[in-house]
């Protein structure tokens, strides 16, 4: 009676695969009560579809071929619905907003007690424990819409926490969160561990992870390829992380085994020398609610810049981003691009914009499709969407639905049509966070040839990946830019703002 799940001889193919590539193949799994597991692997190497047939959304909601059989507290939930199955299992997924089911926070916190009957004294006794631990009493008032990506993963987690689940399914819930919003989140699961909660979690990010997991398990191409324990897996060195495609479990050292994404840049510089490409002055932006989000930001990007736009959630990055690329029309200032001041509708066709949430972005009827959308005219257009494809190691999907990839693998797709495209500037909004080691060194080594012929400015908490593609460091605080400055390899100030801001 000590297992909490158990997962016999489980094999699943998704109903979009073109190719018949399981995802899942005849995969057995023991997991503990109490137990805190984590599930790692290369960017859609089948983490994912794990979690999903462990909380029971495939079969149910996901077609495709499933056999093998699913056992919680040693009952088969192939006898079971999936709102009897989540009175056990609470599930927080990569995207915030998959989840909502409401439009503001303290209805969606009530949302699921409400569903079973709860009574109203005991919801308010829960909501009232759940933001005590996840520090979210200031968020009770507002609509979701208004939050940022990181808030609404709060909102997320602290929604199925009212429910009291034994076991707790997260799906890379550290992808949308600052570093600061990390560190809560791992205490969160620190709490939870502590309380007795079975925990699994599929993660890229494994640094917060360090101190709480008990076991890890590495999948490749739907295999369990390997199994650690606790002592076995923090031993491996982060040259052993990287072979494997995975992140460094320590994000602040002085040692760096891995080789870095190519060379280090030292071209940001102020100076007439350096082309400008775009250029913003006194830009200033509030919501029709009078909600002020920037005030008088100035800021110049130049050719072979690869600048990191940093900064906590909700500090108004991506609203910046937005008017940069002219989805937002700035409440006062202007912009230019070259010499010449541009509205924004000429913005847009200057700027390649990767949104965060990249499904918003495909259209495609296939992944070779997708990125011939638009671009059809382009000299040899062809042979790039090859030549992208292959550096972002999705030529082998080329005839597949771009809805049946994994996350990371959609956010590969898309930063390939940028390069495909090619912008004076291209911007990119958290482009690593469903990405393994491997493939963020993939994104880095395009971005160096996107950033020949323009500038580069991403939106990011990756330390990983700031410290080893970035030459510049942009934070974005109290409505202005806070700090701007050029960074080098290993560069202390990074750790120190990492820390101190972040």
């Amino acid at each position: 009676m000590n297992t909490a799940v158990e997962l016999k001889d489980v094999s699943f193919i998704y109903e979009s695969s073109k190719d018949g590539r399981a995802n899942l193949k005849k995969t057995s799994l023991n997991i503990k009560k109490g137990e805190f597991l984590l599930v790692t692997g290369i960017s859609g190497c089948g983490k994912s579809t794990l979690t999903k047939c462990i909380n029971g959304l495939i079969p149910r909601f996901y077609e495709g071929e499933f056999s093998g059989s699913v056992f919680i507290n040693e009952k088969d939930i192939s006898n079971f619905s999936i709102d009897e199955i989540s009175k056990d299992i609470g599930s927080v997924f990569q995207s915030p907003k998959s989840q909502f089911f409401t439009d503001d926070v303290i209805s969606e916190l009530s949302f699921p007690c409400e569903n079973y009957g709860i009574s109203r004294d005991e919801i308010i006794e829960r909501i009232a424990e759940v933001c005590s631990i996840l520090h979210i009493e200031n968020l009770l008032t507002e609509k979701l819409e208004s939050l940022s990506n990181g808030q609404k993963q709060k909102i997320a987690i602290a929604s199925i926490l009212t429910l009291r689940p034994k076991i707790i399914v997260l799906d890379e819930p550290s992808s949308n969160l600052d570093f600061n919003s990390i560190l809560i989140l791992a205490d969160i699961l620190k709490i939870l561990k502590q309380r007795g909660f079975t925990i699994i979690i599929a993660e890229h990010r494994l640094h917060y992870l360090k101190d709480l997991f008990d076991r890890v398990i590495y999948i490749n191409e739907g295999d369990i390829q390997n199994e650690y324990t606790r002592e076995e897996f923090l031993a491996l060195t982060n040259t052993e992380l990287n072979s494997k495609g995975l992140r460094s479990l320590h994000l602040f050292t002085n040692e760096n085994e891995a080789e870095p994404i190519g060379p280090v840049h030292n071209k940001f510089n102020s100076d007439t020398e350096a082309e400008k490409i775009c250029s913003l002055s006194d830009i200033s932006f509030s919501f029709k609610d009078g909600t002020e989000i920037l005030n008088s930001v100035n800021l110049d990007l130049y050719k072979n810049d690869i600048a990191a736009l940093t900064g906590k959630n909700g500090a108004g990055k991506t609203t910046l981003a937005k008017i940069i690329s002219g989805i937002y029309r700035q409440s006062s200032g202007s912009i230019k691009f070259g010499e010449k001041i541009l509205n924004e509708k000429e913005r847009v066709s200057r700027t390649n914009f990767v949104l965060q949430d990249v499904e918003y972005q495909l259209f495609g009827a296939d992944v070779f499709s997708e990125l011939l959308i638009g671009n059809k005219q382009l000299e040899n257009v062809n042979e790039k969407i090859e030549k992208a494809l292959k550096k972002l190691n999705l030529y082998d999907y080329k005839d597949e639905h771009p809805f049946s990839l994994s996350m990371g693998q959609k956010q590969r797709l898309i930063i390939a049509a940028t390069y495909v495209r090619g912008c004076p500037l291209t911007i990119l909004d958290e482009p690593t966070s469903g990405l393994d080691y491997g493939n963020m060194v993939r994104v880095g080594e395009l971005i160096e040839e996107i950033v020949e012929t323009s500038a580069v400015l991403i939106i990011t908490h990756d330390f990983e990946f700031i410290s080893k593609i970035c030459n510049r460091l942009i934070l974005l605080k109290d409505k202005k830019i806070a700090l701007d400055s050029r960074l080098e390899k290993n560069d202390k100030k990074l750790e120190s703002i990492f820390s101190t801001y972040l």
